[in-house]
């Protein structure tokens, strides 16, 4: 239990340190390790109180089958974060496009970060 704790805690770490460190093509996007998986389309909306993001996730390589993990930070109005979905696994076969939909729980959240970690092959 205390080597799976600290292995995902190194995980995390290690995450959050690439994750500012690596560039991203839009403020809501970083991608981690190999850009293998597109972000196509992504968009947040609001219901009520609540912010709902709604991102198509594409595989464009003709060969490989990717596996990757994401997550979802969410923000305040001061840019602050306030809370994060956990990472989810994710499989997309080749040339395949699958949507991700999540909608925060905490009201007035006004931003979105679509966090996807590739892992190197």
């Amino acid at each position: 239990m205390l080597l799976t704790k600290n292995i995902l805690m190194s995980l995390g770490i290690s995450t959050l340190l690439l994750a500012f460190s690596s560039g991203c093509s839009s403020k809501n996007i970083n991608i981690i390790g190999k850009n293998r998986v597109e972000i196509t389309k992504n968009k947040g909306v609001k219901e009520g109180n609540f912010l709902k993001i709604m991102a198509e996730l594409e595989n464009n390589d003709n060969d490989e089958t990717e596996g990757f993990v994401y997550q979802i930070e969410w923000y305040d109005k001061n840019g602050f974060i306030k809370d994060a979905t956990p990472w989810k696994a994710i499989t997309i076969h080749k040339n395949q496009k699958i949507q991700v939909i999540e909608m925060t729980n905490i009201p007035d959240i006004v931003d979105y970060k679509i966090i996807i970690s590739v892992p190197n092959k």
